[in-house]
């Protein structure tokens, strides 16, 4: 791409990478910031409780460029905490998927002590529905999200007799039906502890209910023990990686399954080792859920064909 890259690091200090290419001055318009109705809110004290740091960081730089006042929380329990000293705050924005105590469990503990305090949540996984938590929050966004939608929501949750305004993600919300609509029996492959709860999570939610495992060798021993429809097959994984083990199977096995990609890797070669690896079909990291929908959607078409 006519750059160059490179990295540099210290011990317990850290790495710095830089890179440089060469590209072509943008024809698209400058997006705009979205258009701020908050001013009438300024200096608002806003609670804000997520076990990211970084997610912590990126919320309060937003906040306050709408100056509203943020309030950091790393936990649920620090958050009630905060709130049982006495200090009154005009909103609650929480995450969903904490440890210990998640969104939903904080947003009704907060219902119960603090009943005019209105909440929005914000989920990675995008199940969570206001009609699943009817009268607990004020707006329920999916992650990531966009300026626009944040700065609706804070303004319908501080203003609720203000002209209604449309807070809905762009994202699918996961339909709990799905497996009825199409049984499926399913193998995860990944390595990482945090990528096996998120898929498992919205797998879960979506009706399903898959057999995990941490390498290619797991895989071959799980399709010798049962057999599966669909296997969401990590590519990179210790001992024996998602390509090998989708080879072995293609080569070996007597019932062959659906076997779908997970990659952080999205350059059209990289589809390409996958498909010539034997694989049905790709999804690349971070997951999407609308596509892992649609893949799955695919996958029950083939397997019902034959």
């Amino acid at each position: 791409m006519g750059g160059d890259i490179s990295a540099s690091s210290m011990y317990g200090e850290g790495s710095v990478f830089r890179f440089s290419i060469t590209t072509q001055r943008s024809l698209n318009p400058v997006s705009r910031p979205a258009n701020s109705n908050l001013t009438p809110f300024k200096g608002a004290d806003i609670l804000v409780v997520d076990d990211n740091k970084t997610n912590l960081k990126i919320l309060k730089t937003q906040l306050q460029n709408w100056k509203l006042q943020p309030l950091n929380c790393l936990s649920a329990e620090e958050a009630l905490a905060v709130l049982a000293d006495g200090k009154t705050f005009r909103l609650l924005i929480t995450d969903m998927e904490m440890p210990e105590m998640d969104g939903a469990t904080l947003a009704k503990t907060v219902k119960e002590r603090y009943p005019e305090l209105p909440i929005v949540m914000l989920s990675s996984i995008g199940d969570e529905t206001k009609s699943k938590y009817p009268g607990l929050f004020s707006s329920i966004l999916i992650k990531p999200v966009k300026q626009r939608q944040l700065c609706q929501a804070i303004e319908k949750a501080l203003n609720p007799d203000a002209q209604p305004v449309n807070v809905t993600s762009s994202k699918q919300v996961l339909s709990a039906d799905l497996a009825e609509k199409h049984p499926l029996s399913i193998l995860v492959a990944d390595d990482n502890a945090v990528n096996q709860k998120l898929i498992d999570r919205a797998l879960n939610k979506l009706g399903y209910h898959a057999d995990i495992v941490e390498n290619g060798l797991q895989v071959l021993d799980k399709v010798e023990q049962q057999v599966y429809d669909v296997i969401l097959m990590d590519i990179q994984m210790p001992e024996m990686d998602g390509l090998e083990a989708t080879r072995h199977i293609r080569k070996n096995g007597t019932v062959q399954p659906y076997i779908i990609a997970m990659t952080a890797n999205a350059m059209a070669e990289d589809k390409e080792i996958c498909m010539e690896a034997g694989m049905n079909n790709y999804l690349s990291k971070p997951m999407k859920l609308a596509e892992l929908v649609i893949v799955l959607e695919e996958a029950a078409k083939v397997v019902k064909a034959e």
